[in-house]
């Protein structure tokens, strides 16, 4: 997937993809640093909203290609002993259940390497341990060869919890030094981490919210019109979550969702050349070993 730098704060560089995509992976000290204050970069304000696939023929030539990709590369994982999670966050309407249906469809619904994890309020069992113990219960977290599809994440933590005052401004700010720790502890451990924000503009959210409101009410709460509420502290949040959590390690991709096809097919787009990268990283079984396997 060729990058174009357009931007570079601190020295590290935030790319445009050539599918449109916006790419944040910043090189830390370490993960553990501690929160300090920075200038804001005002990601969500580059995102490009006019990018579209208009023609339904093209649409389905490229998505059925980039599901095929997708299924031979999620079972090559048990092979190099890797595992994906697959985190999606974004403004409320954006199509992240849409996005994740396409990839259950792309792995032909194997229930055997493919989970999704829909990520709701937490229980008051969960309220009683670290916000981040929850992620691991019911065997949300993937073994070797499997794939997990977050709707919604742990960077809830930093958005929702920020935004509706549920956690202190101090626990916030530690959040995101335990975020980037917990997310390369889980890169260490053989896991591809990618999260993908979905954004929409506040026109094409109401025009979607309306839609669910008149038929699909059981989609429709009202936590979707308080998020329009604090659209504004919504765009701050995340943006400082792109700059405090996008790390080279799980980097931060920001798509335009305004035309769902567009969306979906560079959703699988971004997760393709993550595997494909991952797996030509993988070290080649020695010579020796294959002749070993082949006698036997």
């Amino acid at each position: 997937m060729p990058q174009k730098q357009f931007h570079k704060p601190h020295g590290e560089p935030i790319v445009k993809l050539e599918n449109g995509a916006i790419k944040v992976a910043r090189q830390f000290h370490a993960p553990t640093d501690d929160y300090h204050e920075e200038k804001q970069i005002d990601f969500l304000g580059k995102v490009d909203h006019s990018l579209a696939i208009k023609k339904k023929k093209k649409y389905k030539k490229l998505l059925e290609k980039k599901e095929i990709e997708l299924n031979e590369l999620v079972r090559q994982l048990n092979d190099i002993g890797r595992s994906v999670i697959v985190a999606f966050q974004g403004r409320d309407g954006a199509g992240k259940s849409g996005a994740t249906a396409r990839i259950v469809q792309a792995l032909g619904f194997d229930m055997s390497i493919f989970q999704g994890v829909a990520i709701k309020k937490p229980t008051e069992e969960e309220l009683a341990h670290p916000y981040l113990w929850r992620f691991f219960r019911n065997d949300r977290m993937p073994a070797r060869g499997q794939m997990r599809v977050f709707d919604r994440s742990w960077a809830e933590r930093v958005l929702v919890e920020r935004v509706k005052e549920l956690a202190p401004e101090k626990a916030i700010k530690k959040s995101y030094t335990e975020i980037r720790t917990f997310e390369w502890l889980l890169e260490q451990q053989g896991c591809i981490v990618i999260k993908l924000w979905l954004d929409i503009t506040k026109d094409e959210q109401w025009n979607r919210l309306e839609d669910r409101r008149k038929h699909k009410q059981w989609k429709f709460t009202p936590d979707d019109l308080e998020a329009r509420e604090h659209w504004d502290d919504y765009t701050t949040a995340a943006n400082d979550m792109f700059l405090r959590t996008g790390t080279d390690y799980a980097p931060w991709y920001i798509i335009s969702s305004e035309d769902k096809r567009y969306s979906r097919v560079t959703v699988l787009d971004i997760i393709n050349s993550e595997l494909r990268a991952a797996i030509a990283k993988a070290p080649k079984p020695s010579k020796d070993k294959d002749k070993k396997q082949k006698k036997k």
